[in-house]
């Protein structure tokens, strides 16, 4: 039988020894993490110090070393490692490897745990206890290395005299309005710009150019600032976001708003500034987003105080004279030339240049796009794969019918921008791929949605994608499904490929098609991230077919009759942070409800009055700090989906689970602590489909037998092997007894993490191969011994995913190369390794590598990537951050020739890269940021 196995070469007396010689006499937790508090206060007043000593030497134009630099970042790195470490204590919930979670977080359980606790009660004060005395090491070690910090600034580099292009490629109509915006900036003639225009028309495109000119032209400003406004923003919202972008950490949660700006105010006020406000719906107080002049000293003119220039973008005129703007800037549509142009750069070249009759009509339909940018590439890539003549002339009949468009009460400027999405939706393959881009409506405007974690279960749960035996197929459709919204323009990418957003023009295009056009029988009410503390008034969604409410700061949940809202089929109030007590009425108001997402609520307990919900098909009770299930959970008989990631599940009664009869998809992975319930549950397990699990279980051969005693119709889709949590360690042997098919066959993530060993082999059985066919992400995360991992006749042929963090004696991974399909790569923490690739010269057959996206991240000893030439022909995006011995990247300027969009790393790194020839450098320098 093929299968894997994992050689775990481990020695268990030196690993224990090792271990408890790690432990300093520290007492218990709480005490330690007492101690470890008084020195980072001692370390935070020496930081204070410093940074007044860095803006005094800022006023003298002189910047911070790169020694002291480093320092700092150091310095910030620890504080969050130290506030995590409480925050675990607190909840007593032991580190998750989350290794592929996109959510992120920890368990929010707030259980309190104090010193009465003894460390041998519990592995979770054992893992404290040592994390503790790692930072307290390298506290005292900051600590001691700020004295040697001298001088603290030196003389910054010339500024460059050479004026870069204002955009690489800018798009059409776009370039004259920039040019114009930064000669007036550039000019000192004022310090408010606003830009304003109809939706769609390109403000924000030309925003995003203004801020690509100002970062490859450090001339004039210190720092340049991106938010996104948007309807019903929040101003606290956008403090924090301006404060991310600006990498300070001051701001606080519970900081009102004028204690914010204050704190604001104070960072930027002997900086010069331009803010970049995309999308602004209601006046913003400038002051209050730092952007306040400091005050001048008697007889300082005006002149020789540091620069705060906002540039911003609206659609409304109005907009820009309550913002008080001392220029307006109007965008109007392409002309028909500039329109023609745009439509061809998004249209099929072969089919408009084959046909004279397809360009007659295609002329026609990019007229009656208004010269609306947005509608021109909307509906050029709609008609994409459109070959016939009789095909363009329907759509330019479609977007053209009279008797459909004048029923809808739309000004204009929509109904151009309706007719284009209209033509754009209908165009899409069939109803279901249709159904998934109105789903991308429920969230917030401008969110990026993380396609893994929130869209594609979205769409599982609601029913679009039903037709499945394992999970697997599911997502496998899924991303078919996001990539027919990509190619039609109805779904934009973003900087990470796991996210995706929807303009905010084609989300109120897809809200006006399901609720508020004449005769639509759906309806939805959406208020999504807009603020709400309260569930709206009961007669304003009672007849709601799907409500969506997440990402707001609803406390409380009201009491209402039974049968209330009769038509609601999906409630969502994913992530509302402030713990949500659920009455028990709730349930019984809804009983025709299928999809319930209360992902991220504080729950932390479920009302026995849950059984109600016979129809229930979906529920997300990930990251809640639950406990126990309640015995008449079991009644959920139509249940398919169950997620409780990180829930803290610690009670589950026998058959509560088992006896779900229509379940197919149960993740329990990175439920902490691990307990024994998932054995019995999933070997009982009596369902009429294929039930594919995600599961975290303690890393011990018996735990790892029992997975081959599940009954044949139960398969696991991911699983993580952990350590953290394992009084012993075992002597790990996990060959062809542990590893059956029934593991590995469906298996399409797997992380290992927390484990004392040397060397790891994934190695295929006697007279076989491993059947790791479905595996797309790999995780090796937390080894801090481990010091080689190898394949042996192990076939990764789909993995495309590969994390590896916190494993600070590893050599290499030379073996990626043996990867055929490998396109994401991610290492950090990782202090040993000097290359990442260090055998490529051993294989003349290996010269060039399938990686699209390549993260590196806090690796002090990287030198090299590859220690010879190694081709990147499908390298898309690089990041390199806390790598100051990365002199040299692996490539020249021949990778823009292939499909190079972003480089990200710290400037200091950036500017000091050795380069053959310095045009090299001027050619990637427009794709840094």
């Amino acid at each position: 039988m093929a299968c894997i196995k994992l050689n775990l070469n481990v020695d268990v007396n030196s690993c224990l020894s090792g271990l408890w010689a790690s432990l300093p006499v520290l007492g218990r937790p709480k005490s330690g993490i007492q101690k470890l508090e008084k020195e980072m206060a001692r370390l935070r007043g020496k930081r204070d110090d410093i940074k007044n000593q860095i803006e005094e030497a800022d006023r003298q134009g002189k910047i911070p070393t790169n020694q002291v630099s480093q320092w700092l970042r150091e310095v910030e790195e620890l504080e969050a490692q130290v506030a995590a470490i409480k925050q675990d204590f607190q909840s007593m919930s032991c580190f998750s490897c989350n290794c592929f979670n996109q959510t992120g977080g920890t368990s929010s359980q707030t259980q309190q745990a104090g010193d009465q606790v003894s460390i041998g009660e519990s592995s979770n004060f054992c893992s404290i206890i040592r994390r503790v005395a790692k930072k307290l090491c390298e506290a005292t070690e900051l600590m001691s290395r700020a004295g040697a910090l001298d001088p603290i600034a030196t003389v910054g580099p010339p500024e460059p005299t050479v004026m870069l292009p204002i955009a690489h490629q800018p798009p059409v109509g776009i370039e004259s309005y920039v040019e114009d915006i930064v000669g007036y900036i550039n000019g000192g003639e004022g310090n408010i710009i606003g830009i304003f225009g109809m939706g769609g028309v390109g403000k924000t495109t030309m925003l995003k150019r203004i801020q690509q000119h100002y970062h490859l032209n450090h001339s004039i400003f210190d720092r340049v600032i991106w938010v996104v406004a948007s309807k019903d923003c929040q101003l606290k919202r956008l403090q924090i976001d301006i404060a991310k972008s600006l990498n300070l950490h001051t701001l606080e949660e519970n900081d009102d708003e004028q204690t914010c700006g204050v704190k604001l105010c104070s960072f930027l006020k002997n900086k010069n500034c331009l803010l970049l406000l995309d999308d602004i719906w209601e006046r913003l107080y400038l002051q209050l987003l730092g952007m306040a002049h400091s005050g001048t000293e008697q007889g300082q003119q005006q002149h020789q105080q540091p620069r705060k220039v906002v540039v911003f973008t609206t659609r409304s005129e109005t907009m820009c004279a309550q913002m008080k703007a001392e220029k307006k800037m109007k965008v109007n549509c392409l002309d028909s030339d500039q329109a023609w142009q745009l439509f061809v750069q998004n249209s099929d070249g072969d089919v408009l240049g084959s046909d004279a009759g397809i360009k007659f009509v295609a002329e026609k339909l990019a007229k009656e796009c208004a010269g609306l940018p947005l509608a021109l590439v909307t509906v050029a890539r709609s008609m994409s794969g459109k070959r016939s003549w009789e095909a363009w002339n329907d759509a330019l009949h479609q977007i053209r019918d009279k008797h459909e468009w004048t029923t809808i009460a739309l000004p204009e400027d929509s109904l151009v921008m309706y007719k284009a999405f209209k033509l754009s939706y209908d165009s899409l393959e069939n109803d279901s791929v249709r159904e998934c881009l109105l789903c991308c409506a429920l969230w917030p405007e401008d969110y990026e949605i993380f396609k893994s974690s929130e869209l594609i279960p979205c769409w599982i749960g609601s029913g679009i994608i039903r037709e499945f035996n394992v999970i697997n197929e599911a997502f496998a459709k899924g991303y078919s499904h996001l990539e027919a919204l990509g190619a039609a323009s109805l779904l934009e990418k973003c900087d990470s490929d796991k996210v995706v957003k929807m303009h905010d023009v084609i989300r109120d295009m897809a809200l006006l098609m399901v609720s508020g056009l004449k005769g639509n029988k759906r309806k939805w009410m959406v208020k999504a991230g807009i603020g709400l503390s309260d569930l709206p008034r009961q007669e304003e969604w009672q007849e709601a077919e799907r409500a969506s409410f997440m990402m707001n700061n609803i406390t409380s949940l009201q009491e209402y009759e039974a049968s209330t809202f009769p038509k609601l089929s999906m409630l969502i109030l994913h992530h509302n942070h402030s713990p949500i007590t659920i009455p028990p009425s709730l349930f019984a108001s809804m009983p025709h409800l299928t999809y319930l997402d209360l992902d991220g609520c504080g729950i932390t307990e479920l009302p026995r009055e849950i059984c109600s919900l016979t129809k229930l098909q979906y529920l997300n009770l990930s990251f809640n700090p639950i406990t126990r299930l309640p015995a008449e959970f079991g009644c959920l008989v139509k249940l398919e989906c169950l997620l409780l990631m990180d829930a803290g599940l610690e009670i589950v009664p026998n058959g509560t689970i088992s006896n779900l009869s229509m379940l197919k998809w149960l993740n329990i992975a990175s439920t902490y602590p691990v307990t024994e319930w998932w054995c019995d549950e999933l070997k009982c397990f009596k369902g009429r489909h294929q039930l594919s699990v995600g599961i975290t279980i303690n890393a011990t051969t018996d735990n790892i037998e029992r997975l081959n005693m599940l009954p044949p119709n139960v398969s696991i889709w991911q699983l993580i092997l952990d350590g953290e949590n394992i009084s012993k360690l075992p002597n790990y042997d996990l060959g062809i007894p542990q590893w059956s098919c029934r593991v590995s066959d469906k298996l399409e993530i797997l992380c290992i993490s927390n484990l004392r060993l040397d060397r790891l082999v994934l190695a295929a059985g006697v007279g076989g191969e491993s059947s790791l066919g479905c595996l797309k992400r790999l995780g090796f995360h937390f080894l801090i011994l481990l010091e080689e991992i190898s394949l042996n006749r192990v076939r990764l042929n789909n993995l495309r995913e590969l994390s590896i963090c916190g494993c600070p004696m590893l050599n290499d991974v030379s073996w990626v190369l043996q990867l055929p399909c490998i396109n994401f790569l991610y290492i950090s923490m990782c202090r040993k390794m000097k290359e990442v690739i260090s055998e490529v010269g051993n294989s003349n057959s290996i010269s060039s590598s399938t990686i699209r996206r390549l993260i590196l991240w806090s690796m002090p000893n990287l030198n090299h990537i590859a220690n010879r030439s190694l081709h990147f022909p499908y390298l898309e995006y690089i990041r390199v951050d806390e790598c100051p011995e990365l002199k040299k990247l692996p490539f020249g300027a021949e990778i823009l020739k292939n499909r190079l969009k972003v480089i990200k790393g710290e400037e200091d790194w950036w500017n000091n890269l050795d380069w053959d020839d310095e045009n090299i450098k001027d050619s990637l320098t427009p794709y840094f940021r």
